[in-house]
């Protein structure tokens, strides 16, 4: 459109020119009202928000305000930070996320070789450090030596691990063989100790595993008999042997005898001999190594009375607890046959004596049957030859030497013809022990008296009178050796030489030389002592001999003790006496005048016979100045003088 064209229609008053779409501008009057208008309406709004208290208060309070709520926040933010790192840290470790595990057979053989694992492992984000397992075990696990352990002490190793990264495990392999019973139950338990990298605290856990022993590696073996009589004789015999691969060493055996049962003896000896008698220390047993024990003693028990015996070879443990290797039992059934027949011997089944005792000997016999028994005979063998036969004196039955047997028939005892159900009979009789008996070799000691008796009669054949071929009953007496003390006091002696006047005189010192000289005739003795007391008035001299001789003195007590030791059987018969000498002195006081004055006082040898487990006392009296072994010193020499 022309220049002037839109001129025209600019200024003419009916143009609509305006009308004509265009932006708003601060030059368009309609822009301009409709503007106002919404600042009206604002206004209007403004007036009510103004009603709120916080857009009353003033923009510098506003500020702080503003500040503040800046402030907490981020006083938040970081707490929030600062609780998640330690929420992270804590729940890097737990105790719940370490493993430990220990497995294997629970169910081995002794001596077989075996494997277990130990497990472990760690689940945390955080390492542990100085890690250690410690096993233990019973004290009859053997473990094979390994670099990884550590060995603390008989029931215990260590294995040392170290640092155990986060989300990382381990294995460790223990090889060992046990040595217990059949059906012992062991133990194995493995701890582990560590220290998380986030803490200085030790911490531990634990696992175990049960191991049932199936099989032992000794082999005990019992020969006992099944059945026996009441009131018989019977033997054990112990038979054991190591079918392990290793040596055991110190090993004992324990015997649990059956009631009613009497200890006699045992080859070889217990050490307990004078106790209960069921005690053997075994030392070492070498692989493949077989011994054997013996053991005699008498049983009584009613009939069918089932007797048990049991052995036990064990170890003791450090807290002196058995650690048993081996064990096993056996029975043996009380049987009564139609006759029985007992004997005992000073009143008992078993017992020790001396040469010159006069054995008390009684018999007693019984028809336990229920029918008569006819012609019954009763023999009693008796052979030692410590026996005084010549001495020998019976009121019935005869004496035959050759056998050494003592019989007893109808014709001496009218009973025994027909002995009837019920029926009982009692035997007396003495038998003397020599006084004297010579040893001519190193095999004259250990003597024995044994007895046995037999009753059978024609109605009852001796395969039908239960477990013997006869009906019996046994006793074994055993002789204590002879123990001599010579107790003698010299002036005029060769080995110490003494001085002073004979007679003793008041004021002046006289001394003397006490001899003791010991004989041991038959069997050896141990801890053998003698000892006696000097009176307040006598002095110790310091003087022995031999030198080397363990003798003491107590000046407190004035007390003299010569401990000897052993001796042989036949010390002072097949060898040389064992002797002691020593030097004391008195000076006689005024209340002494005219008196004998005592130099010993009582003097006693004790001594454990180690044969019949005895132990023997000699006794030797007062010894005074009246000295008749020296025949130098004249027969009034013993009288104190002015």
């Amino acid at each position: 459109m022309p220049l002037k064209d839109t001129e025209k229609k600019l200024y003419d008053d009916n143009t609509e020119i305006e009308k004509r779409a265009h932006s708003d501008s601060i030059f368009d009057l309609n822009y301009e009202n409709r503007k106002t208008d919404k600042e009206n309406k604002f206004s209007a709004k403004k007036k009510w928000w103004n009603k709120i208290p916080f857009f009353q208060i003033g923009d510098e309070t506003r500020a702080i305000i503003y500040i503040g709520i800046i402030a907490l926040g981020s006083i938040a933010m970081i707490s929030g930070i600062v609780l998640g790192v330690y929420k992270f840290k804590k729940t890097a470790f737990a105790e719940d996320r370490i493993n430990i595990s220990i497995t294997g057979k629970e169910n081995v053989n002794s001596a077989q070789a075996i494997n277990y694992f130990i497990e472990y492992e760690n689940k945390n984000r955080t390492a542990l450090k100085n890690v250690e397992i410690l096993l233990n075990y019973p004290e009859n696990f053997y473990p094979e030596k390994s670099e990884n352990l550590e060995r603390v002490s008989d029931r215990s190793s260590k294995i040392l691990i170290g640092n155990l990264k986060a989300h990382s495990k381990g294995k460790i392999e223990i090889k060992g063989k046990f040595y217990a019973a059949e059906n012992y139950t062991a133990y194995l338990q493995a701890t582990m100790r560590y220290t998380p990298a986030n803490f200085n605290s030790i911490f531990q856990i634990k696992s175990q595993i049960g191991v049932r022993i199936l099989s032992s590696p000794i082999k005990i073996k019992l020969k006992i008999p099944k059945e026996a009589l009441n009131e018989s004789s019977i033997e054990y015999e112990i038979n054991y042997t190591n079918d392990g691969s290793i040596p055991l060493n110190d090993l004992n055996l324990k015997v649990v005898y059956p009631d009613g049962f009497t200890y006699q003896g045992a080859e070889p000896a217990p050490i307990d001999q004078l106790e209960k008698g069921n005690i053997w220390h075994l030392g070492e047993l070498k692989v493949n190594d077989t011994n054997v024990i013996k053991i005699k003693g008498k049983i009584n028990g009613n009939r069918n009375d089932v007797k048990l015996i049991k052995a036990i070879i064990f170890k003791n443990g450090n807290n002196k607890k058995e650690i048993i290797y081996s064990k096993t039992d056996g029975l043996t059934k009380i049987v009564v046959p139609p006759l029985m027949i007992t004997h005992k011997v000073n009143g008992e089944s078993f017992s020790n004596v001396n040469l010159g005792d006069v054995l008390m000997y009684k018999i007693n016999y019984a028809n336990k049957g229920d029918i008569n028994l006819r012609d019954v005979i009763i023999r009693l063998k008796i052979d030692s030859p410590i026996i005084d036969y010549q001495n020998m004196k019976l009121k019935t039955g005869a004496f035959e030497d050759a056998s050494k047997t003592i019989t007893w028939k109808a014709s001496d005892i009218e009973k025994l013809k027909n002995l009837e159900p019920g029926a009982t009979g009692i035997i007396d009789l003495e038998i003397p022990l020599k006084k004297e008996i010579k040893i001519t070799d190193a095999t004259d000691k250990n003597f024995t008296i044994k007895s046995l008796v037999t009753i059978s009669s024609s109605d009852v054949p001796y395969d039908a009178l239960g477990a013997s071929k006869n009906i019996s009953n046994e006793v074994i007496i055993k002789l204590n050796s002879k123990i001599s003390l010579e107790n003698q006091i010299f002036f005029n002696d060769k080995i110490i030489g003494n001085s002073g006047p004979i007679p003793p005189k008041i004021g002046k010192e006289t001394t003397y030389t006490v001899h003791w000289r010991i004989y041991n005739l038959s069997n050896n003795i141990s801890n053998t002592q003698v000892k006696t007391h000097l009176p307040t008035w006598v002095k110790w001299k310091g003087k022995t001999s031999p030198e080397n001789e363990n003798i003491t003195f107590n000046s407190r007590t004035n007390e003299i003790i010569w401990n000897v030791g052993g001796l042989s059987a036949g010390t002072g018969y097949l060898s040389p006496t064992k002797d002691c000498s020593f030097q004391i002195g008195i000076v006689p006081e005024i209340n002494q005048i005219n008196k004998p004055i005592d130099l010993l006082l009582e003097t006693t040898l004790i001594a454990k016979d180690d044969f019949t487990s005895s132990v023997s006392t000699v006794k030797s009296g007062i010894k005074t100045t009246r000295i008749p072994n020296d025949k130098e010193v004249d027969a009034t020499g013993y009288l104190v003088t002015e």
